[in-house]
C-alpha cells in the first residue's frame, strides 16, 4: 500500500504557519533544511545564544529562561549544530571550539559525569518549568543521557589525548552498556525499556517523543527491526501536522489546573508570561522538527529545496 506523504500545498500552508511563529533560530534552520537557505545564516543565529564561557543558554531551550551556560543546554544546542552536520565554515569551528573550551572547563563534571537539567541553582532564579528547577540531590548526580551526548561531541571534536579528550573516553567506557540516551531534551530516553520494536500506542508514554526520532533516519541500525514502529510513527506525525492550522496554547482553565496540580515549592507560578513565549517558540519547532522526520524518511510528495520566488 503505497505510504501517505504531505504535499506541496500542504507544506506551504504549514510555511506560512512557521514564518509568523518562529524565532530567528528556528526559522533559518527551516530556510536551511528545506529552501536552500544559508547555513551560515542559520549557524550565525545559533550562535547568539553561546556565551562567553562557550556554553549555551538564553532560553535556547524555550523553557528555560536561565542565560548561564550548563552541561544540558549544551546538549540541546548540539540538536542544533546537528543540522548542519555536513557543513564546514569559520562559524561553525568557533562554536564547537567554545562548547569544548566549555566543557574542558569542568563547569558540573563530577567523577562519573555531567550533571543534568535538575542540577544547575540559576534556574531558580529565571522563569522555568517544574522540570528545571534546582533539585540540590540532582547537582550531585550525573545524568547518563547528558553524559553520553556530551562525551561523544568531544570524542568526535577534541584533541584526541587531551585532558578532556581522556575524560570523555573513560565516561563514553563507563556507560557503554547503559541504553538511556538524551533524546530531544528528554533525559534517560530508554528505547530497550520503552519496547519501541514493538510499540504501543495504548501504552506508550505520551509525553516522550515517538520512536521514529530515536531511530532518526532508514540509514540507522535499528531501522530493519522497528520498521512497523516507524511507519506507525510517520502517519501519526502527518495527521498531526494536517490537523494544525495554528499553534495551540493553553486556556486559562487549563493553566490554573496545571498550577493546582504541581504547586510550586516557593509559592509561585510556573505559567507566566514566559512560558506563553516559550510554548509559542515550540509550536513551530516542532513543525519543523517534524517535517524533517517525514523528508529524511520519504515522506514529502515533492522535491527539495522548495524554491519560492
Amino acid at each position: 500500500m503505497e505510504k501517505k506523504k504531505i504535499s506541496l500545498d500542504e507544506f506551504l500552508r504549514l510555511r506560512k504557519l512557521v514564518f509568523r511563529s518562529a524565532r530567528p533560530l528556528d526559522y533559518t534552520k527551516w530556510k536551511f533544511l528545506f529552501e536552500n537557505g544559508s547555513c551560515d545564516d542559520f549557524l550565525s543565529v545559533l550562535s547568539g545564544y553561546q556565551n562567553e564561557d562557550g556554553g549555551f543558554g538564553h532560553n535556547i531551550e524555550c523553557n528555560n529562561w536561565n542565560p548561564g551556560s550548563s552541561p544540558y543546554t549544551v546538549c540541546i544546542a548540539l540538536d542544533y549544530l546537528d543540522t548542519a552536520d555536513s557543513h564546514e565554515s569559520r562559524i561553525k569551528n568557533k562554536i564547537i571550539a567554545g562548547i569544548i573550551r566549555y566543557l574542558d572547563s569542568g563547569a558540573y563534571l563530577l567523577e562519573d559525569g555531567w550533571v543534568g537539567m535538575q542540577g544547575i541553582p540559576g534556574n531558580n532564579d529565571f522563569a522555568h518549568m517544574p522540570w528545571f528547577h534546582f533539585d540540590s540531590g540532582k547537582a550531585g548526580e550525573a545524568d547518563i543521557g547528558v553524559t553520553k551526548r556530551l562525551a561523544d561531541f568531544i570524542l568526535k571534536h577534541a584533541k584526541e589525548g587531551s585532558g578532556i579528550y581522556c575524560k570523555a573516553k573513560g565516561l563514553k567506557d563507563r556507560y557503554r552498556q547503559c541504553g538511556q540516551v538524551l533524546l530531544h531534551g528528554y533525559p534517560d530516553y530508554d528505547p530497550a525499556a520503552l519496547n519501541i520494536k514493538e510499540f504501543d500506542p495504548a501504552t506508550y508514554p505520551s509525553w516522550l517523543p515517538l520512536p521514529v526520532y530515536f531511530v532518526g533516519s532508514p540509514g540507522s541500525g535499528f531501522y530493519e527491526e522497528c520498521r512497523r514502529t516507524v511507519d506507525m510513527n510517520l502517519d501519526t506525525i502527518m495527521e498531526s501536522l494536517l490537523g494544525t492550522h495554528e499553534i495551540q496554547l493553553p486556556s486559562a482553565r487549563e493553566l490554573e489546573e496545571y498550577e493546582r496540580s504541581n504547586p510550586h515549592p516557593d509559592g509561585k507560578r510556573w505559567c507566566v508570561a514566559e512560558q506563553t513565549i516559550g510554548n509559542y517558540y515550540w509550536g513551530s519547532n516542532f513543525i519543523i522538527r517534524d517535517l524533517d522526520i517525514l523528508r529524511k524518511f520519504g515522506r514529502l510528495d515533492f522535491g527539495l529545496p522548495v524554491l519560492i520566488q
